[in-house]
Protein backbone atom coordinates (compact mmCIF):
# COMPACT_ATOMS: atom_id res chain seq x y z
CA UNK A 1 0.00 0.00 0.00
CA UNK A 2 1.32 3.59 -0.56
CA UNK A 3 0.93 7.07 1.36
CA UNK A 4 -2.06 9.51 0.71
CA UNK A 5 -1.72 10.25 -3.08
CA UNK A 6 -3.25 14.42 -3.76
CA UNK A 7 -3.32 15.42 -0.28
CA UNK A 8 -3.79 19.00 -0.41
CA UNK A 9 -0.98 20.41 1.99
CA UNK A 10 -2.69 23.51 2.38
CA UNK A 11 -5.76 24.89 3.97
CA UNK A 12 -8.30 26.60 1.09
CA UNK A 13 -10.06 29.92 3.16
CA UNK A 14 -13.78 29.73 1.83
CA UNK A 15 -14.67 33.38 0.22
CA UNK A 16 -15.49 36.49 2.26
CA UNK A 17 -18.93 37.61 2.46
CA UNK A 18 -19.54 40.90 3.27
CA UNK A 19 -21.73 41.53 7.03
CA UNK A 20 -23.53 44.02 8.46
CA UNK A 21 -21.75 46.66 10.35
CA UNK A 22 -21.96 46.05 13.89
CA UNK A 23 -23.81 47.57 16.70
CA UNK A 24 -22.02 49.59 19.52
CA UNK A 25 -23.99 48.58 22.73
CA UNK A 26 -21.05 49.87 24.85
CA UNK A 27 -19.81 46.45 26.05
CA UNK A 28 -19.56 45.59 29.55
CA UNK A 29 -16.65 46.37 31.71
CA UNK A 30 -15.18 44.19 34.59
CA UNK A 31 -17.09 44.08 37.79
CA UNK A 32 -14.19 42.71 39.47
CA UNK A 33 -11.26 44.28 40.67
CA UNK A 34 -8.49 41.83 39.43
CA UNK A 35 -6.35 44.25 37.03
CA UNK A 36 -5.43 43.57 32.90
CA UNK A 37 -2.58 41.23 33.13
CA UNK A 38 -3.19 39.08 35.75
CA UNK A 39 -1.87 35.77 34.93
CA UNK A 40 -2.54 32.39 36.51
CA UNK A 41 -0.54 29.43 36.58
CA UNK A 42 -2.37 26.29 36.84
CA UNK A 43 -1.49 23.19 39.35
CA UNK A 44 -2.90 20.18 40.56
CA UNK A 45 -6.18 20.17 42.58
CA UNK A 46 -7.01 17.12 45.45
CA UNK A 47 -10.03 16.21 44.04
CA UNK A 48 -8.20 15.47 40.44
CA UNK A 49 -6.04 12.21 40.82
CA UNK A 50 -5.89 11.26 36.87
CA UNK A 51 -6.14 12.31 33.51
CA UNK A 52 -9.75 10.53 33.48
CA UNK A 53 -11.19 12.36 36.19
CA UNK A 54 -9.55 15.91 34.48
CA UNK A 55 -11.12 15.06 31.28
CA UNK A 56 -15.02 13.91 33.26
CA UNK A 57 -14.30 17.68 34.80
CA UNK A 58 -13.80 19.10 31.73
CA UNK A 59 -17.03 17.83 30.25
CA UNK A 60 -18.62 19.03 33.23
CA UNK A 61 -17.14 22.44 32.65
CA UNK A 62 -17.76 22.76 28.70
CA UNK A 63 -21.37 21.51 29.32
CA UNK A 64 -22.21 23.83 32.03
CA UNK A 65 -24.43 27.09 31.67
CA UNK A 66 -20.89 29.23 31.39
CA UNK A 67 -19.29 26.85 29.13
CA UNK A 68 -16.15 29.05 27.81
CA UNK A 69 -16.35 31.18 24.71
CA UNK A 70 -14.10 29.55 21.80
CA UNK A 71 -11.65 31.28 19.29
CA UNK A 72 -10.70 28.87 16.23
CA UNK A 73 -7.19 30.06 15.11
CA UNK A 74 -7.33 27.08 12.32
CA UNK A 75 -9.19 29.50 9.99
CA UNK A 76 -7.84 33.06 10.85
CA UNK A 77 -9.73 34.33 7.53
CA UNK A 78 -12.69 33.66 8.88
CA UNK A 79 -12.40 35.77 12.26
CA UNK A 80 -14.12 39.01 11.10
CA UNK A 81 -17.31 40.42 11.02
CA UNK A 82 -16.98 40.63 7.07
CA UNK A 83 -16.96 36.94 6.74
CA UNK A 84 -19.29 36.05 8.95
CA UNK A 85 -21.16 34.16 6.25
CA UNK A 86 -18.92 32.17 5.44
CA UNK A 87 -17.75 31.30 9.15
CA UNK A 88 -21.28 29.98 9.85
CA UNK A 89 -20.81 27.84 6.42
CA UNK A 90 -17.41 26.31 8.13
CA UNK A 91 -19.32 25.49 11.20
CA UNK A 92 -22.52 24.24 9.27
CA UNK A 93 -24.71 21.68 10.95
CA UNK A 94 -23.72 22.27 14.62
CA UNK A 95 -27.21 22.32 16.15
CA UNK A 96 -27.43 24.69 18.59
CA UNK A 97 -27.60 28.41 19.05
CA UNK A 98 -24.09 29.39 18.29
CA UNK A 99 -23.44 33.03 18.91
CA UNK A 100 -20.61 35.28 17.58
CA UNK A 101 -19.15 38.01 19.97
CA UNK A 102 -16.82 40.90 18.16
CA UNK A 103 -14.92 43.61 19.78
CA UNK A 104 -14.80 47.29 18.19
CA UNK A 105 -12.55 46.53 15.25
CA UNK A 106 -15.13 43.47 14.02
CA UNK A 107 -12.54 41.03 14.73
CA UNK A 108 -14.00 37.89 16.25
CA UNK A 109 -13.34 37.75 19.90
CA UNK A 110 -15.23 34.30 20.48
CA UNK A 111 -17.93 31.97 19.35
CA UNK A 112 -20.39 30.14 21.94
CA UNK A 113 -20.60 26.81 21.16
CA UNK A 114 -23.08 24.69 23.08
CA UNK A 115 -22.91 21.16 23.26
CA UNK A 116 -18.86 21.19 23.74
CA UNK A 117 -17.24 17.97 24.81
CA UNK A 118 -13.92 16.59 26.48
CA UNK A 119 -13.06 13.60 24.46
CA UNK A 120 -10.59 11.20 25.11
CA UNK A 121 -7.78 12.73 22.91
CA UNK A 122 -8.91 16.20 22.38
CA UNK A 123 -11.79 18.65 23.47
CA UNK A 124 -14.75 18.74 20.56
CA UNK A 125 -16.78 21.81 19.95
CA UNK A 126 -17.56 21.08 16.41
CA UNK A 127 -16.24 18.07 13.88
CA UNK A 128 -13.81 21.35 12.55
CA UNK A 129 -13.03 22.87 15.84
CA UNK A 130 -11.10 20.79 17.66
CA UNK A 131 -8.26 21.11 20.42
CA UNK A 132 -5.70 17.75 21.06
CA UNK A 133 -4.72 17.36 24.19
CA UNK A 134 -1.81 16.18 22.20
CA UNK A 135 -0.29 20.24 21.61
CA UNK A 136 -0.26 20.65 25.89
CA UNK A 137 2.98 19.02 25.48
CA UNK A 138 5.91 21.49 25.11
CA UNK A 139 3.45 24.44 25.47
CA UNK A 140 2.87 26.96 28.49
CA UNK A 141 -0.75 26.88 30.17
CA UNK A 142 -1.33 30.12 31.90
CA UNK A 143 -4.46 32.02 32.40
CA UNK A 144 -4.49 35.86 31.68
CA UNK A 145 -6.75 38.74 31.97
CA UNK A 146 -7.52 40.40 28.61
CA UNK A 147 -8.30 43.75 27.92
CA UNK A 148 -10.49 42.49 24.31
CA UNK A 149 -13.60 44.43 25.53
CA UNK A 150 -16.27 45.84 25.34
CA UNK A 151 -17.76 42.94 23.10
CA UNK A 152 -20.96 42.89 20.98
CA UNK A 153 -23.13 39.61 20.21
CA UNK A 154 -24.76 38.27 17.09
CA UNK A 155 -26.50 35.08 17.63
CA UNK A 156 -25.84 32.77 13.93
CA UNK A 157 -29.66 33.80 13.09
CA UNK A 158 -28.87 37.28 13.11
CA UNK A 159 -29.86 38.78 16.93
CA UNK A 160 -28.06 41.21 18.09
CA UNK A 161 -26.64 40.83 21.71
CA UNK A 162 -25.95 43.07 24.47
CA UNK A 163 -21.93 43.27 25.52
CA UNK A 164 -21.19 40.28 27.20
CA UNK A 165 -17.72 40.44 29.33
CA UNK A 166 -15.06 36.93 29.09
CA UNK A 167 -12.22 38.75 29.98
CA UNK A 168 -10.17 35.52 31.12
CA UNK A 169 -8.51 33.68 28.46
CA UNK A 170 -6.36 30.42 27.92
CA UNK A 171 -4.38 31.11 24.51
CA UNK A 172 -2.71 28.26 22.66
CA UNK A 173 -1.42 30.23 19.31
CA UNK A 174 -2.44 29.26 16.01
CA UNK A 175 -4.56 26.76 17.45
CA UNK A 176 -7.99 27.73 19.40
CA UNK A 177 -8.41 30.05 22.86
CA UNK A 178 -10.58 29.12 25.77
CA UNK A 179 -12.66 32.57 27.00
CA UNK A 180 -14.12 32.28 30.44
CA UNK A 181 -16.29 35.46 32.14
CA UNK A 182 -15.14 33.90 35.71
CA UNK A 183 -11.83 33.41 36.94
CA UNK A 184 -12.65 30.44 38.95
CA UNK A 185 -14.19 28.87 35.76
CA UNK A 186 -10.67 29.57 33.62
CA UNK A 187 -8.58 28.42 36.65
CA UNK A 188 -10.74 25.08 37.16
CA UNK A 189 -10.52 24.62 32.81
CA UNK A 190 -6.27 25.10 33.35
CA UNK A 191 -5.50 22.96 36.34
CA UNK A 192 -7.94 20.21 34.59
CA UNK A 193 -5.74 20.74 31.64
CA UNK A 194 -2.14 20.46 33.50
CA UNK A 195 -3.04 17.27 34.91
CA UNK A 196 -3.27 15.79 31.30
CA UNK A 197 -0.63 17.86 30.08
CA UNK A 198 1.92 16.37 32.88
CA UNK A 199 0.57 12.83 31.88
CA UNK A 200 1.01 13.12 28.54
CA UNK A 201 4.69 14.52 29.22
CA UNK A 202 6.07 11.61 31.59
CA UNK A 203 4.95 9.03 29.43
CA UNK A 204 6.28 10.52 26.45
CA UNK A 205 10.03 9.71 26.43
CA UNK A 206 8.98 6.04 27.33
CA UNK A 207 7.00 5.89 24.14
CA UNK A 208 9.77 7.13 22.25
CA UNK A 209 12.05 4.99 23.53
CA UNK A 210 10.00 1.94 22.78
CA UNK A 211 9.22 3.37 18.95
CA UNK A 212 12.79 3.77 18.32
CA UNK A 213 13.29 0.23 19.50
CA UNK A 214 10.83 -1.00 17.54
CA UNK A 215 11.89 0.64 14.52
CA UNK A 216 15.07 -0.39 14.90
CA UNK A 217 14.28 -4.22 14.69
CA UNK A 218 11.55 -3.41 11.72
CA UNK A 219 14.07 -1.78 9.36
CA UNK A 220 16.86 -5.08 10.51
CA UNK A 221 14.27 -7.50 9.02
CA UNK A 222 14.38 -9.15 5.69
CA UNK A 223 10.36 -10.09 5.74
CA UNK A 224 8.33 -6.95 7.08
CA UNK A 225 5.38 -7.49 8.76
CA UNK A 226 1.96 -7.74 6.63
CA UNK A 227 -0.85 -5.47 7.12
CA UNK A 228 -4.06 -7.16 8.55
CA UNK A 229 -7.06 -7.03 7.40
CA UNK A 230 -8.46 -4.97 10.36
CA UNK A 231 -5.62 -2.77 9.35
CA UNK A 232 -6.55 -2.38 5.82
CA UNK A 233 -10.30 -1.58 6.90
CA UNK A 234 -8.96 1.65 8.85
CA UNK A 235 -6.75 2.54 6.18
CA UNK A 236 -9.47 2.48 3.13
CA UNK A 237 -11.82 3.95 5.80
CA UNK A 238 -9.60 6.70 7.09
CA UNK A 239 -8.70 7.45 2.79
CA UNK A 240 -12.23 8.22 2.69
CA UNK A 241 -12.90 10.82 5.40
CA UNK A 242 -9.90 12.51 4.54
CA UNK A 243 -11.71 12.71 0.95
CA UNK A 244 -14.46 14.22 2.98
CA UNK A 245 -11.74 16.63 4.37
CA UNK A 246 -12.86 15.18 7.72
CA UNK A 247 -9.09 15.16 8.99
CA UNK A 248 -10.29 14.33 12.95
CA UNK A 249 -11.93 10.81 11.27
CA UNK A 250 -9.07 10.04 9.48
CA UNK A 251 -6.55 10.65 12.46
CA UNK A 252 -8.99 8.45 14.51
CA UNK A 253 -8.58 5.68 12.21
CA UNK A 254 -5.00 5.82 11.21
CA UNK A 255 -4.33 5.76 15.11
CA UNK A 256 -6.32 3.04 16.00
CA UNK A 257 -4.19 1.42 12.58
CA UNK A 258 -0.89 1.75 14.51
CA UNK A 259 -2.18 0.46 17.90
CA UNK A 260 -2.74 -3.11 15.89
CA UNK A 261 0.42 -2.97 14.99
CA UNK A 262 2.93 -0.07 15.42
CA UNK A 263 5.07 -0.85 12.88
CA UNK A 264 3.56 -2.98 9.57
CA UNK A 265 2.57 0.22 7.54
CA UNK A 266 4.80 3.12 8.13
CA UNK A 267 2.58 5.22 5.81
CA UNK A 268 0.16 5.65 8.47
CA UNK A 269 2.58 7.92 10.15
CA UNK A 270 3.28 9.70 6.95
CA UNK A 271 -0.24 10.49 6.72
CA UNK A 272 -0.53 11.35 10.20
CA UNK A 273 1.51 13.71 9.68
CA UNK A 274 0.26 15.30 6.73
CA UNK A 275 -3.39 15.48 8.17
CA UNK A 276 -2.03 16.87 11.53
CA UNK A 277 -0.06 19.64 9.43
CA UNK A 278 -3.64 20.46 7.72
CA UNK A 279 -5.45 21.15 10.95
CA UNK A 280 -2.26 23.56 11.73
CA UNK A 281 -1.10 20.97 14.43
CA UNK A 282 2.65 21.23 13.72
CA UNK A 283 4.17 19.82 17.02
CA UNK A 284 2.65 16.17 15.55
CA UNK A 285 3.02 16.30 12.55
CA UNK A 286 6.97 16.73 12.73
CA UNK A 287 6.88 14.37 15.40
CA UNK A 288 4.66 11.44 13.19
CA UNK A 289 6.78 12.72 9.71
CA UNK A 290 10.10 11.25 12.03
CA UNK A 291 8.47 8.32 13.28
CA UNK A 292 8.23 7.41 9.58
CA UNK A 293 11.54 8.45 8.36
CA UNK A 294 13.19 6.23 11.68
CA UNK A 295 10.37 2.96 10.37
CA UNK A 296 11.10 3.72 6.05
CA UNK A 297 14.68 6.33 5.69
CA UNK A 298 15.00 5.00 2.64
CA UNK A 299 11.54 5.43 1.18
CA UNK A 300 11.38 7.37 -2.10
CA UNK A 301 9.37 10.12 -0.08
CA UNK A 302 11.73 10.20 2.50
CA UNK A 303 13.23 13.49 1.18
CA UNK A 304 9.88 14.86 0.51
CA UNK A 305 9.13 14.16 4.19
CA UNK A 306 12.21 15.48 5.74
CA UNK A 307 11.84 18.55 3.21
CA UNK A 308 7.91 19.14 5.33
CA UNK A 309 9.70 18.77 8.66
CA UNK A 310 11.97 22.00 7.86
CA UNK A 311 8.61 23.41 6.32
CA UNK A 312 6.62 22.88 9.53
CA UNK A 313 9.52 23.73 12.04
CA UNK A 314 9.78 27.09 10.44
CA UNK A 315 5.62 27.46 10.54
CA UNK A 316 6.14 26.97 14.23
CA UNK A 317 8.93 29.65 14.43
CA UNK A 318 6.42 31.85 13.35
CA UNK A 319 3.63 30.72 15.56
CA UNK A 320 4.83 28.62 18.22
Amino acid sequence: MKALLGFTLSLSLMAAVPGCAPMDSGGSQPKDVIPAGYTYHPKPRPEIVSPDAAKKDLAALLTSSKNPGIKYHGQPGLNTTANEEALKAFIQGKSGPITFWYDAQNELLFMAFPGSNALEDRIEAHPRILFFYADLLDHPLVVEKTTEWPAWGRHVAGKNLEGLVRPYKIHFPGLISFVFEDLPDAQRFADDLFVIQQALQKNRDERLALFQAKAAQYRGMKVKPPVSEEQRRYIVQANALNERKNYAGAIDLYTKTIEIDPVSYPEAYFNLALLSAQMQRFKPAIAHMKQYLLLAPDAKDARGGQDKIYEWELMLQRNP
